[in-house]
């Protein structure tokens, strides 16, 4: 039985990296194999919203531990939305370092790599840093050419701020 819970997060400042390691260890006693979040813009202010995936049916008192933790209660979804960004998938760990599209789609979740503007037949450097979205149901990684003949993810770890940061 799958099943996808979602809850909205709590407010994180910091990096991608540094945000998704915060949700990631909230989210850690529901034994979810993948985690994603995506940006609710339909109250006043956006708000940053994470679905799970469970193989399981977690207890009252991890749910409500969990509701705990986030300051509001998760509620069961049809899964997560179209554009949701992975921030867990079964295969992750394996995916540091130099890998081709193969490589990354045989030996993980993701389901396809995509180049923007590019064709996806280079090395893929992921720079131990990946974060495919959701795009029509399936896990879709984007790469963009980057310096040395490689591919890397569109979405890096740590971006710079633009315009000083304002």
């Amino acid at each position: 039985m799958v099943r996808w819970l979602g809850a909205v997060c709590p407010p994180v400042d910091g990096s991608a990296a540094h945000v998704d390691h915060v949700l990631l260890s909230t989210v850690d006693i529901l034994a979810a194999d993948l985690v994603c979040t995506h940006a609710d813009h339909t109250g006043a202010v956006a708000r940053t919203v994470m679905t799970a995936r469970l193989n399981h049916e977690p207890t009252a008192a991890v749910l409500a531990e969990l509701a705990d933790r986030l300051g509001l209660p998760a509620v069961w979804v049809a899964g997560p939305p179209e554009g949701a960004r992975c921030v867990r998938f079964p295969g992750q760990e394996a995916l540091t370092g130099v890998h081709s599209a193969a490589e990354i789609v045989a030996a993980s979740a993701i389901d396809e790599v995509v180049g923007i503007g590019v064709a996806v037949d280079s090395p893929i450097d992921t720079r131990g840093f990946l974060r495919p979205t959701f795009t029509e149901g399936r896990l879709v990684l984007l790469v963009e050419q980057a310096a040395g003949g490689v591919l890397r993810p569109v979405e890096i770890a740590a971006p710079h701020q633009c315009c000083g940061g304002h």
